[in-house]
């Protein structure tokens, strides 16, 4: 473990430390850089991280946020797409030897074979890149078996998708799958002022709990992934016309679940979404 622990006025400021190595942000890389001291303590608290817990970080960027994780855990791997920044983290967590800053690509990520190397399921942190956001959390959520609890600062737009229940006009498809499988919270938002470049949005931080059984009966996942990409794809078209492609004849299907045939897509429960999909999953 670390012997000190990181304090806001002890962190160092990621545009000092850029600029000491003749580095500047790369847009095209989508960075932003948490400037303001007192958010990744807060970020780093909100994770309900438990004694023994393995942290696994996506995007180390200066490894300001990895110093307080390496503070509440016994171990941190952090992965840096960014092969300028990498070497950087790894000088700025030198002190910390259960701290490992790894680069790489979190797209090309062997998440089981990550898991299975720390020998516990994962606590998932990271200040995500906005265009990167929906693709790493559908990786996770299809292998809830490598992760218990994910911590991310996001776009806020896309935190309240994901946390908000299907029935909802905020909910998405991504939120579907959401919340069958975690408990989703959004906890708190972060001003643009607290990054450097400062970004066009408002950012939030949330966490997902995963469930250890399914909120509803869905009968089979694919069939489910189905039902909720038809009902989404044309989400204000009514149900008996997005489900036909999954279905000869879904206003009868609905008719008979006691279901408005009428209803748009955007309008259904987890609850009546997984009522269709554990119906068609018996067909």
């Amino acid at each position: 473990m670390a012997n000190r622990l990181i304090r806001p006025a002890q962190l160092p400021n990621p545009y000092q430390v850029l600029k000491e190595h003749g580095l500047r942000p790369k847009k095209a890389l989508g960075q932003n850089f948490l400037v303001d001291p007192n958010i990744p303590p807060k970020i780093a608290q909100s994770g309900g991280l438990k004694s023994g817990d393995v942290i696994f970080e996506i995007g180390a960027g200066c490894g300001t946020l990895t110093h307080c994780l390496g503070d509440l855990a016994q171990r941190v791997i952090a992965l840096e797409y960014d092969e300028d920044l990498a070497p950087i983290a790894q000088a700025e967590l030198a002190y910390a030897e259960h701290v490992e800053i790894r680069q790489g690509d979190i797209r090309a990520l062997d998440w089981e074979a990550l898991a299975d190397e720390v020998g516990q399921e994962l606590i998932v942190y990271g200040n995500l890149p906005y265009y990167l956001s929906s693709d790493i959390l559908l990786a996770l959520l299809n292998r809830p078996q490598v992760w218990r609890r994910a911590c991310f600062l996001v776009q806020l737009e896309f935190a309240q998708r994901v946390c908000a229940p299907p029935g909802l006009r905020a909910a998405g498809s991504i939120s579907a799958l959401t919340h069958l499988l975690t408990y989703p919270s959004l906890l708190f938002e972060v001003s643009p002022q607290a990054f450097s470049p400062p970004p066009k949005v408002t950012s939030a931080v949330m966490v997902l709990e995963r469930r250890d059984e399914w909120a509803s009966d869905v009968g089979d996942l694919k069939t489910f992934r189905k039902v909720v990409k038809a009902l989404f794809a044309q989400r204000r078209k009514m149900a008996r016309a997005s489900l036909k492609q999954i279905h000869e004849n879904p206003e009868r299907l609905l008719t008979e679940l006691g279901l408005d045939p009428k209803s748009r897509g955007e309008r259904f429960t987890l609850a009546e979404i997984a009522l269709i999909s554990k119906t068609l999953s018996r067909v």
